[in-house]
């Protein structure tokens, strides 16, 4: 999707209003909807609502269960973001949906307005010493391993995504890609690419996230099978062993086990016991 915003001048600082995500990591050219609750946070989206370019800044909490964070509790590298669409729920939160437009470093904190702010530095990518010849066959590549954990976790909304991809600027293919990693991966890992500025080792570990996904999923069906078939032979099993029943139910037989119990208590009552083993030996 195309941003309607323009980016900031990288060459430049600016003070922005702080958002802290407590389980999530917004990558630049991330479309990302999510609620916004704590009061602190509401007020920085309302400031940033009150400006031209509506822009905010997002940095991942180190511990999502801090409800009111510190700066020492927040990532310093993060992401500015322009606030595409906002909505006030009844109960007070504001659902709003972001677009990540460039990664951001934390420079200072304050507090204005019942909420923080922060001086971001932009963070600008690391040119590449070998140019394209260096990173495109490596993109190739991971666009592969991306398709095949595409087909193999059958996210339709994948397709849209891969058609859109280009192979003309690393860092921008690279952080697409990274704005669709799926939920299972976890939140420091999504935050360590977030700070790696050079767009190959992104992709390098980008391949690794994947190749990881990729053997879940293949392991997840190696186990789902074997429990299929496992259930498959016990259905078997009970099936005959309730078709023989019914069929000696039919001759007017008894099945093997009835028979054996029936003439071991034979052989019992005829041995002459005494009445009071009888009446231990007999079950309760």
């Amino acid at each position: 999707m195309t941003s309607p915003a323009t980016p900031p001048q990288r060459s430049e600082t600016r003070r922005l209003p702080l958002v802290p995500l407590r389980d999530m990591v917004v990558f630049p050219r991330m479309m990302a909807p999510f609620v916004v609750g704590r009061a602190s946070s509401i007020a920085a989206l309302e400031a940033a609502l009150l400006t031209p370019d509506k822009r905010i800044f997002l940095a991942a909490q180190r511990d999502p269960k801090i409800d009111e964070p510190a700066a020492g509790d927040i990532h310093d590298v993060g992401v500015v973001a322009v606030v595409v669409q906002s909505l006030k729920l009844p109960n007070g939160h504001i659902k709003v949906m972001v677009e990540g437009v460039s990664r951001g470093l934390i420079r200072s904190f304050a507090t204005a307005g019942g909420h923080k702010e922060v001086t971001v530095e932009p963070v600008e990518p690391r040119p590449l010493s070998g140019g394209a010849a260096e990173i495109n066959p490596y993109m190739q590549k991971v666009l592969g391993v991306f398709e095949q954990y595409a087909k193999l976790s059958h996210q339709l909304a994948y397709e849209g995504l891969l058609a859109s991809l280009t192979l003309d600027d690393p860092d921008v293919f690279a952080d697409m890609l990274a704005g669709h990693l799926p939920a299972s991966i976890a939140t420091p890992e999504k935050q360590a690419l977030l700070e790696t500025v050079n767009p190959l080792e992104r992709l390098q570990k980008l391949q690794d996230l994947l190749e990881v996904e990729i053997e879940k999923i293949n392991i997840d069906r190696r186990i789902n099978n074997k429990v299929k078939k496992q259930m498959e032979r016990a259905q078997k099993e009970y099936y005959l062993n309730e078709k023989i029943k019914a069929i000696h139910q039919e001759l007017g037989r008894k099945d093997d086990k009835s028979d054996e119990l029936e003439e071991l208590k034979q052989k019992v009552d005829g041995a002459g016991m005494p009445k009071d083993v009888k009446e231990r030996r007999s079950p309760s």
